[in-house]
């Protein structure tokens, strides 16, 4: 991606930024200084805040409602950066009024809010990215490149380690629209999973008494993934681990920084082999890692988890009118339905088909 900097000549998108909480203050607005876009307006339900924020972040204008800032702003998009259960309804809104829309994950709290900003976005001709930051980070990019190359054959499993607990009572806590971890941050490497493989046929969850689990998914493709939800795993440790198996080598993503591509074609003899490099340096393995010596962009975290990356698409895809292929509403419907089929298996198989039946 060619970054452009924000006091740069060139073609600007107008955004509205609505919600200024903390998470909007660290990850959302710093991107700006680094995309084309203006932020022409910032909205909040707590307007002398958002006043607060127009003036830090060099807005135009302060509204405490989305209705009055598409009034009294001249927009071409708008950024949510509030909750799951506001998003449908300000995303349609938006989209009503001809705009392009990024929101922040989680996008809704069940499927049905996901289909309602589908039939909203076909209706406008608007695009609307899910800034999923899983499949947007630098390293995911590098892993789907891999794999898409065609060298390690087919993938056969995908794991990840991932720090949530998994709730009690599925099924009340999807009924009653309840956010919990396994909403507000499951999504996470839910997103990474579909990212990669797509979306699966089923689930079978396995919960402790505790409040850990294993997720497990069944691909399209004949692979098979497990989302391990560490539940009281120290913060002190890295906190992510992913690893792709296929069938002539692996890759293994760390805390989201470190990439290991093992490559195929190392050679093995375990009889009588007595050289542990294996082999030369067309098939030793690659490894990627953050260089945090320098002053780069790169070793911001903001490119590292991939928040500017995602705005940085929503952008370029509003400048053009052109659909998204990261991000996009059907990709989030996928994560909705893990999402759901999760909290509905209580330790039997949920095919992802069935969800609706299910939901009656």
């Amino acid at each position: 991606m060619a970054i452009q900097f924000a006091h740069e000549d060139g073609r600007r998108l107008k955004v509205v930024v609505v919600g200024c909480g903390n998470h909007a203050y660290r990850s959302i607005f710093p991107c700006f200084d680094y995309l084309a876009a203006e932020i022409v307006a910032v909205c909040d339900l707590d307007r002398a805040r958002a006043q607060k924020y127009a003036q830090h972040f060099g807005a135009g204008a302060a509204y405490g409602s989305l209705k009055e800032a598409l009034t009294g702003a001249k927009a071409d998009a708008v950024v949510l950066s509030v909750g799951p259960k506001q998003h449908p309804d300000l995303a349609c809104e938006a989209l009503a009024a001809g705009l392009h829309v990024w929101m922040e994950k989680p996008p809704s709290v069940d499927v049905a809010g996901i289909d309602r900003m589908i039939a909203a976005r076909n209706k406008s001709g608007k695009q609307v990215v899910v800034g999923f930051k899983k499949a947007f980070m630098p390293v995911t990019r590098r892993i789907k490149e891999a794999l898409a190359g065609g060298a390690f054959g087919q993938t056969r499993t995908i794991s990840g380690r991932f720090p949530l607990g998994f709730p009690e009572d599925g099924p009340k806590v999807l009924a009653e629209a309840k956010y919990t971890n396994w909403l507000g941050n499951g999504v996470h490497p839910l997103s990474f999973f579909v990212h990669l493989a797509g979306r699966p046929e089923g689930i079978t969850v396995h919960r402790s008494k505790h409040g850990g689990a294993f997720i497990v998914m069944n691909f399209p493709s004949g692979a098979t993934g497990c989302l391990h939800d560490a539940a009281g795993h120290s913060q002190s440790g890295a906190m992510e681990r992913y690893e792709i198996v296929c069938e002539k080598g692996h890759l293994v993503c760390e805390n989201n920084v470190r990439l290991t591509i093992h490559r195929p074609g190392a050679p093995f003899d375990y009889t009588r082999g007595c050289d542990f490099t294996l082999g030369g340096d067309e098939t030793a393995a690659i490894v990627y890692d953050v260089q945090h010596t320098l002053s780069t962009l790169y070793n911001k975290a903001i490119f590292i988890q991939g928040f500017v990356q995602e705005l940085e698409h929503f952008v370029a895809c509003g400048l053009e009118n052109k659909p998204p292929e990261i991000g996009t509403l059907e990709e989030a419907r996928a994560v909705m339905e893990c999402y759901e089929a999760a909290l509905l298996s209580e330790g039997k198989p949920v095919r992802l088909d069935d969800l609706k039946q299910l939901r009656k």
